[in-house]
């Protein structure tokens, strides 16, 4: 597989009552085209970026240790729904938000994987100290392929009774080009 070195970048903006939609909104002029084609296969870097803070956020913000579980990331096909606004949750969606939990959900991504709808998965790390700007990368580059070209993932929000955040079914390809996007940035919402 040859891999593309491109980014991901993935901000928290936690108003979702104000969004359009509950799962993503592209930032600036994102996503940026490559010259790739989809026919080869890529890695993508993924980086996440903290915008809860009780300055950002006043409502319902937590008094104390606001922090994000582990984020847990997938490429897919469109036959796997990792989680979707309206859906119903699997267990692994259940404890992630729950509990930070992501055991049960890697076990379902495995699942998954033996069946073909996902190439592969990464895990980022937590953020212990939820400040402006904090950030959780992933310690590998999540591959893609023509028949896995969408990237899902989920973190919960700490502490809190089951609040979490992420995006689903986020396309890394431009279907008129038939390439890869290089780099793509977006807002995520809870």
């Amino acid at each position: 597989m040859n891999l593309l070195f491109s980014t991901i970048l993935i901000c928290s903006l936690l108003n979702g009552a104000l969004a359009d939609s509950f799962n993503f909104e592209h930032i600036g002029d994102s996503p940026e085209n490559s010259d790739v084609s989809t026919s080869k296969g890529v890695g993508y870097s993924i980086t996440f970026t903290n915008n809860w803070t009780q300055e950002n956020h006043p409502f319902r913000y937590p008094t104390s240790d606001p922090h994000w579980s582990r984020f847990v990331y997938a490429s897919h096909s469109s036959a796997y729904i990792m989680w979707q606004d309206g859906g119903t949750a699997t267990k692994g969606i259940e404890n992630v938000a729950e509990l930070g939990s992501i055991s049960a959900l890697q076990s379902e991504i495995e699942g998954q994987q033996n069946a073909g709808n996902v190439l592969d998965d990464v895990v980022g790390n937590g953020i212990s100290d939820a400040f402006q700007g904090a950030t959780s990368t992933t310690g590998e580059h999540l591959c893609v392929d023509a028949s896995h070209p969408y990237v899902s993932g989920i973190s919960m929000i700490a502490p809190s009774p089951d609040w979490f955040s992420g995006v689903y079914n986020l396309p890394l390809s431009d279907e008129s080009t038939m390439t890869w996007v290089r780099k793509i940035e977006v807002y995520v919402y809870a």
